[in-house]
């Protein structure tokens, strides 16, 4: 690619809702001094330039910009996690935020199967040396609904586990 048509895909990595970061990565690596220089000059709508003629980038742009490089930092761990371990992960987050992440828990109740849930349950214990159970014993209020999901969850973990044990 050329500077010219460079300058529009970059500022379009950069721009909406994301980050390419394909696309930043395969331009930046490439260019030289003056083709940053000339970027900078180009797209005032990151750079600002002082009275003293110094270009910096706009600290809101910065503080987008590092809010979705640690956001595709997480996607990364998550995804080369353990797939029960990240469940684990989730699990307990969700319980610490309270309520209004209770969400999540309902989505991996629901879109796990009976091995994964089982999974899930070991490495939350092995994670943090107690178990899903116990913690959901010690809600109260509305999260009794959750715990009350959570232990029949755990009960038919448990029969499917026996079950399996049986058949093996």
């Amino acid at each position: 690619m050329d500077p010219p048509n460079d300058f529009e895909a970059l500022t379009k990595a950069f721009s909406g809702f994301g980050v390419d970061e394909d696309s930043m990565v395969s331009i930046l690596g490439k260019w030289h001094s003056e083709h940053l220089e000339s970027f900078r000059k180009r797209t005032p709508k990151f750079f600002l330039e002082d009275e003293r003629l110094f270009e910096r980038w706009d600290d809101h742009h910065i503080a987008c910009l590092t809010k979705e490089f640690l956001r595709f930092k997480d996607i990364v761990v998550q995804w080369i996690m353990h797939p029960w371990e990240r469940d684990a992960r989730l699990v307990h987050e969700a319980i610490s935020k309270g309520p209004q992440a209770y969400g999540l828990l309902i989505e991996i109740a629901c879109t796990r199967s009976s091995e994964e849930l089982l999974g899930a349950r070991k490495a939350y214990q092995s994670l943090f040396d107690q178990s899903i159970e116990d913690v959901a014993s010690r809600l109260e209020g509305i999260e009794r609904k959750v715990r009350s999901t959570s232990v029949r969850l755990s009960h038919q973990m448990n029969d499917i586990q026996s079950m399996n044990i049986v058949f093996i």
